[in-house]
């Protein structure tokens, strides 16, 4: 709300540190070009005791990025998990100015060292982004990757709002009645949009054929 962009940037090390008086638990780290080059590349943070937190949390993780805006731009990607009220929970948070693959990796590898008790099965949930679909096998052989639905159904070539609910809806579904059922509506009124869908393997969107339960 104060200040400019530089600055705020300037004060990034004195804030956590600030934190993590009150957050003895907190995770962070601040990247530079070089040791020479002090110009910012990427920070990771993470608050809340990780180790102790992921007992808690639904085995389900979804991963997600976004623009920034302002003089410096960027990406900030994000991980967050479904607590046991069923809420949203905020897991880790990476700014990263440059080298989107390096940076994702980086993310994903920070993810893991610091949620260790993710060693088991469990499912991951992005966009289909190439660059997150190549490094998640690499980092977390072990675990799930599905789809967002919200992301392909915002995808499919139609100008009726209700096919993307009836999307929704099949990728939902726990019965093949009702997975049959929404597919045959898709079938009838959109078949462009049904071939885009069946593009996709099934294992990665549909509830009913993922191997794990989302």
């Amino acid at each position: 709300m104060r200040g400019n962009f530089e600055n705020t940037y300037q004060l990034l090390t004195n804030y956590f540190v600030k934190v993590r008086l009150v957050d003895p638990d907190l995770v962070f780290d601040i990247q530079t070009m070089s040791c020479k080059d002090k110009r910012f590349k990427r920070y990771f943070w993470c608050f809340c005791p990780p180790k102790k937190t992921y007992k808690i949390l639904r085995p389900i993780v979804v991963i997600d990025e976004t623009f920034l805006k302002g003089r410096y731009r960027g990406t900030l990607l994000t991980a967050i998990a479904i607590d046991p009220n069923n809420h949203i929970f905020p897991l880790v948070f990476l700014v990263t100015y440059s080298e989107v693959i390096k940076s994702c990796t980086y993310f994903l590898e920070m993810f893991g060292s610091n949620f260790h008790g993710y060693g088991t099965q469990f499912v991951i949930i992005s966009d289909r982004n190439n660059i997150i679909i190549n490094i998640i096998p690499k980092v977390f052989p072990f675990v799930i990757h599905t789809f967002c639905a919200f992301h392909i159904s915002n995808n499919i070539k139609t100008i009726l709002e209700s096919m993307k609910i009836t999307f929704r809806m099949a990728a939902e579904a726990l019965t093949n009645i009702d997975f049959d059922k929404y597919m045959n509506v898709i079938r009838n009124t959109n078949p462009v949009g049904l071939q885009y869908i069946l593009g996709i393997p099934m294992e990665t969107w549909s509830n009913l054929y993922i191997p794990m339960s989302r």
